[in-house]
């Protein structure tokens, strides 16, 4: 893939997550493709594992909004700040669990920011190899 497909790739990841279709992300990823959140929870592999990290989080609502795509000089890497919005429940639990988020009020009706820079590896059939999403706690945000 040139760089171009590559980042088209990682705008049409971006579009499946906000259409909600599982089945559709889970198809952009290779068999033993790994998603990683070095913060949030342990990494994943494989279709099995891939679904249901991502199942969680569209159980969650999330929203994602990516900027313009930069291409890796390696002919594998994309590189993409997105920031999600989520449903405070189930996913920012988890972040409130491990100390990194307060929720003020009811957390049933609370949402997440996240701002993230996500490292994307495509082989070249288009398949995502590897995910990785960068952030720190000073990236989350409780919203009303």
């Amino acid at each position: 893939m040139n760089e171009v497909a590559r980042k088209k790739r990682a705008l049409e990841y971006n579009r499946r997550v906000n259409a909600g279709d599982l089945d559709a992300i889970v198809e952009l990823y290779a068999p033993d493709a790994v998603v990683e959140d070095p913060v949030g929870p342990d990494p994943v592999a494989g279709h099995d594992a891939v679904r249901a990290h991502y199942a969680l989080l569209l159980s969650a609502r999330v929203r994602e909004e990516a900027a313009q795509p930069v291409a890796g000089q390696d002919a594998l890497h994309v590189l993409m700040h997105v920031t999600s919005v989520m449903d405070y429940l189930p996913v920012g639990a988890l972040y409130a669990e491990r100390g990194w988020l307060a929720v003020p009020g009811d957390p049933g009706r609370a949402r997440v920011r996240r701002a993230s820079m996500q490292l994307i590896r495509i082989d070249g059939s288009g398949l995502i190899t590897n995910l990785k999403s960068y952030w720190g706690t000073s990236d989350l945000a409780v919203l009303g």
